[in-house]
């Protein structure tokens, strides 16, 4: 079941733990914790305890196990290493149909080639066609990413510590007071469901700005709407600013098990008891927002009522006298088989996220029109306001200034819980009334487009983190630049050197472009290296190194000589104990006994190369043999080239003392 949670859906690190630690636990024990914490849908705990027991075990199903759990609770990284590991070593194909949760883990990175060449070999490999239709509109995604809006006049920022804490926020909606109510946990650390703590249910907040714009520490509604026992969440208001609608949840562990939709109304400056609404039912229903269609007030939201499109659709409630009339469905133009979740209606256009339509990486947000009597195929709200990771809980200001959105993506204020992309933050959003942007072109040295780039973008002024951006169907990008800063911009491909490029945006007072080209040089493509052969070699066998060769009459090592001493030092730091005896060769020319004499001082040579590199002496005999054993024809009396006779002017060496076998990696 696909279940990727957020306070949209109410994601909440909760944990169970045992006890002991782990190196006094037995392996039954370790996955038996584990199977008593998934039952409890306590995913922290149960990643945990079957990740210790794949590491006794290697038993690639628990690595399964931490992979989907890991995609589950959102530590994308975690989840890619895991499918890796189980799929790099699935020999038979066992998990081929869980290839596509490895696509999925890249394209949540924004690692889009991996994500690209995942995705293509599951829809190669699997016979699930329901989920290779899903691996085709993933990369449909990935190719619309040139497409998408650019937004260059919207400025993203992540929203002050005092609102953004280590656990999740979402629903972020000015009130008619002009304060910003939001819902969080408020959390440093993990909640512990074994502990006595009570109180560590998720509450909507109230914060304001002070008389010089900053923003005063947040307040938690009162207890009529903050209701104990239940997480609450996601704010929406009416029209006039004096009805509040939030929903109220119930979970196990990380999985939700009953939520409802409450209303509270202004009373005497405050908000009077919550109300359930009369469209509650035997479902999870959640994220509220008012609007109006047919001249009717109506409230959205997503819910998993039966009969709709699959999973999580979004409905809309016409309210009259009573309460609100029967739930309706807003059809197939806007949901999908998957989720469609945080629905906000903003004069006659309704913006909400999804993870069903062709996307960046999970959820996006997408807006459609109404016209009345339909509403118009949804469009996917583009960059900046969307990215690889969730986006989700989009919101306008009144005056249509800016705004707020919901999302897991990093950020080097975020404040790590569990992993950089595991909990949702607030981000506020403003549109610029002055545009100073860069327009980067990446070309080959020879002028042509280079698709696949990746630009860097790097604010020198603010010390700001890395913005960037890779391209994989063009080779422009866009980027939104401050006025008077310096910039540097690093490009690189794969199969090219990356360049460097500064510039500044010094006096610039109006709406400019500022115009790059880049040439990147391919790298040279090197020559393979030479194939490794490992020889097994038994104690008392000659091993004849090829490369130790002498000139005529002398016993200095020449450079290539070195190439074969090498693997002597090497295999003798591997096996400590061994002793070798070295032996030199002489050619057949000159006098006997000055050729033994030649050989032997070939052979000191040689051993004292190698004890100078830290072999003791002791463990190796060197031994000269001179002209004693010759390889080929060239015996006294034969006349032979130079070339002929190097070939007996060799060095070998043997086991004499050690292990009974050594292996030896040498190139060809």
């Amino acid at each position: 079941m696909r279940s990727v949670l957020s306070l949209s859906f109410i994601l909440l690190f909760i944990s169970t733990s045992i006890a002991q630690p782990s190196r006094s636990v037995s392996y039954e024990t370790m996955l038996e914790v584990a199977e008593e914490s998934l039952a409890a849908n306590d995913y922290v705990n149960a990643i945990e305890w079957y990740d210790k027991a794949y590491k006794e075990s290697k038993d690639k199903d628990l690595a399964l196990n931490v992979a989907q759990l890991s995609f589950i609770t959102r530590d994308y990284k975690k989840a890619q290493k895991a499918y890796e590991r189980v799929l790099s070593r699935d020999k038979n194909n066992i998990y081929k149909e869980d290839r596509i949760m490895l696509a999925k883990s890249y394209k949540a990175q924004g690692l889009y080639r991996e994500a690209i060449d995942a995705y293509e070999q599951f829809i190669v490999e699997s016979e699930d066609e329901e989920m290779k239709a899903v691996a085709r509109r993933d990369l449909t995604g990935i190719a619309g990413l040139s497409e998408f809006e650019e937004n260059i006049s919207t400025v993203l920022t992540f929203m002050d510590k005092k609102v953004n804490s280590r656990s999740a926020e979402s629903g972020p909606e000015k009130g008619g007071d002009g304060a910003l109510y939001f819902s969080s946990f408020m959390r440093k650390d993990v909640i512990t469901l074994d502990s006595e703590e009570e109180n560590y249910h998720s509450k909507i907040f109230m914060v304001k700005k002070d008389e010089e714009g900053k923003l005063e520490k947040p307040a938690p509604l009162y207890e009529g709407v903050n209701i104990p026992g239940y997480h609450v969440s996601h704010p929406a208001f009416s029209s006039d600013g004096r009805e509040l609608y939030f929903t109220k949840a119930v979970l196990e562990g990380n999985e939700i098990i009953e939520s409802k939709l409450c209303v509270s109304f202004a009373s005497g400056g405050g908000w009077g008891p919550a109300q359930e609404l009369n469209i509650n039912g035997d479902y999870i229903i959640k994220n509220p927002s008012t609007g109006e269609l047919f001249g009717n007030e109506v409230i959205f939201f997503s819910s998993n009522i039966e009969g709709g499109q699959g999973n999580f659709d979004l409905y809309y409630a016409t309210k009259n006298n009573e309460g609100f009339d029967t739930p309706v469905n807003l059809g197939a133009v806007l949901n999908t088989s998957e989720d469609e979740v945080s629905p906000y209606y903003a004069d006659g256009t309704l913006y909400f996220s999804s993870d069903g339509h062709p996307s960046m990486g999970g959820y996006d947000i997408y807006y459609s029109t109404w016209n009345g009597q339909s509403w118009t195929k949804p469009v996917n709200m583009g960059y900046v306001y969307n990215s690889s990771f969730d986006d989700l809980d989009f919101t306008i200001n009144r005056d249509g200034s800016g705004g707020y959105l919901v999302s897991n993506r990093p950020d080097k204020n975020k404040k790590r819980l569990r992993s950089k992309t595991c909990c949702d933050d607030i981000y506020e959003f403003s549109i610029r009334e002055i545009v100073i942007d860069l327009l980067a072109l990446v070309t080959d040295d020879k002028g042509a487009p280079l698709m696949e780039a990746t630009v860097d973008l790097v604010d020198e002024t603010m010390g700001q983190d890395t913005l960037s951006k890779t391209n994989l169907a063009e080779n422009s990008f866009n980027f939104l630049l401050e006025g008077d800063h310096s910039y540097e911009a690093v490009v690189s491909r794969a199969g090219y050197y990356p360049k460097t490029i500064k510039f500044n945006t010094v006096g610039i007072i109006d709406d400019y472009t500022v115009n790059k080209t880049i040439k990147l040089e391919p790298i040279p493509v090197k020559e393979p290296e030479p194939e490794k052969i490992v020889e097994v070699v038994k104690k008392n066998e000659a091993i004849r190194l090829k490369n130790i060769y002498y000139d005529f009459d002398d016993d200095k090592i020449l450079t290539d000589a070195e190439l074969d001493l090498n693997v002597i030092l090497t295999v003798m730091n591997q096996y400590p104990d061994m002793v070798i005896e070295l032996s030199s060769h002489t050619d057949s020319q000159g006098v006997s006994k000055y050729n033994e004499n030649l050989s032997q001082r070939r052979a000191e040579s040689a051993k004292n190369w190698l004890v100078e590199r830290g072999i003791q002496s002791d463990r190796i005999v060197p031994v000269g043999y001179g002209e004693a054993v010759i390889l080929n024809h060239c015996v006294n009396g034969v006349r032979c080239s130079d070339e002929e006779h190097r070939v007996n002017r060799r060095t070998e060496f043997k086991m004499i003392s050690g292990p009974d076998t050594i292996e030896i990696i040498r190139g060809n």
